[in-house]
């Protein structure tokens, strides 16, 4: 008896995180797009940090705000951004929807952070944007304070509001091809380089139309993703999740009766093909081999000690 008390002493936020269904997430909601009407839930209505699920309204402002073809320079400071990131040269011309594309698949901060600067001149500029946006589709309860979801203060959203912003970033064909976009080749002048997705979903689940992750410590691990069945989409998002993939695979039997494995999802985990170079190497010079001169034999000498 002592020692349950112990335990529950020490442990008693662990065993409350959890719900009886093994669900992790301090938040989540299940709804379907067009009717919002809600499949499954828990606290949805709760401010949480959003992490790089912030991308989304990014990518979602800067698709309507850009063509895609413009050329964006990013400044010094780009370099000093925390990853995850593109490793973009500072001076060096990229093409906007490259960098839409590096927010989305490889979730770059310095991407998300140049496209905010290049539009709304600073990011906090760019940030009023986007809760202006927010407001317009409703969702009240969401304080964006910078393009990439890294850790700020007062910076939060809420799964409902989420599945409302994802929402309306669906019905944008651009975007649409963003989300769903497996493999990301990018290449500069220095160097070319493979993204892979981080959406294990999109490898591994075939009803999967396209999401976004995001983590920080502080957050935990966000997700906000859609789904199809029966000529239906459905909206999924969860915030402050400790076992993201078994979350979402647990709310999603809801709906499916088949879902990912363990093993499934353990091999669709996300990483970034080879580095190569893109400049070229230089050809190395063959080495020739010089005869070597004939020299007399040496006595052996016998080792010692």
């Amino acid at each position: 008896m002592r020692f349950i008390l112990a335990f529950l002493l020490f442990f008693p936020l662990s065993l409350a995180a959890t719900e009886p269904n093994g669900i992790t997430a301090a938040s989540y909601l299940l709804v379907e797009r067009d009717s919002f009407q809600i499949i499954a839930g828990k606290d949805y209505h709760r401010k949480l940090a959003p992490a790089s699920t912030t991308k989304v309204m990014t990518t979602l402002v800067a698709i309507e705000k850009l063509e895609g073809n413009e050329t964006i320079v990013p400044g010094n400071e780009v370099s000093k951004i925390p990853r995850s990131k593109m490793n973009l040269v500072p001076g060096n011309n990229y093409k906007s929807v490259d960098l839409m594309k590096g927010a989305m698949v490889e979730s770059a901060n310095d991407a998300a952070y140049t496209l905010a600067k290049y539009i709304g001149g600073t990011e906090e500029g760019f940030a009023a944007m986007m809760n202006q946006r927010a407001r317009e589709l409703g969702a009240v309860n969401t304080n964006f304070r910078n393009a990439s979801g890294l850790p700020v203060d007062g910076q939060y959203t809420t799964c409902y509001d989420l599945a409302l912003i994802f929402k309306e970033a669906l019905l944008s064909n651009r975007f649409m091809e963003l989300v769903s976009t497996r493999y990301f080749l990018f290449q500069d002048n220095y160097r070319r380089v493979q993204y892979k997705n981080h959406n294990r979903l999109l490898f591994c689940f075939e009803p999967a139309i396209g999401g976004k992750t995001g983590y920080t410590r502080a957050s935990r691990h966000c997700y906000v993703g859609a789904f199809e069945k029966d000529d239906k989409v459905y909206i999924l998002t969860l915030l402050g999740s400790r076992n993201l993939w078994g979350d979402s695979v647990q709310i999603l039997k809801t709906l499916y009766d088949r879902v990912p494995t363990n093993e499934e999802l353990r091999l669709a985990k996300a990483c970034s093909a080879n580095l190569t170079s893109y400049r070229g190497k230089k050809e190395a010079k063959p080495v020739i081999k010089k005869k070597a001169k004939k020299t007399k034999k040496a006595k052996k000498v016998p080792k010692t000690g």
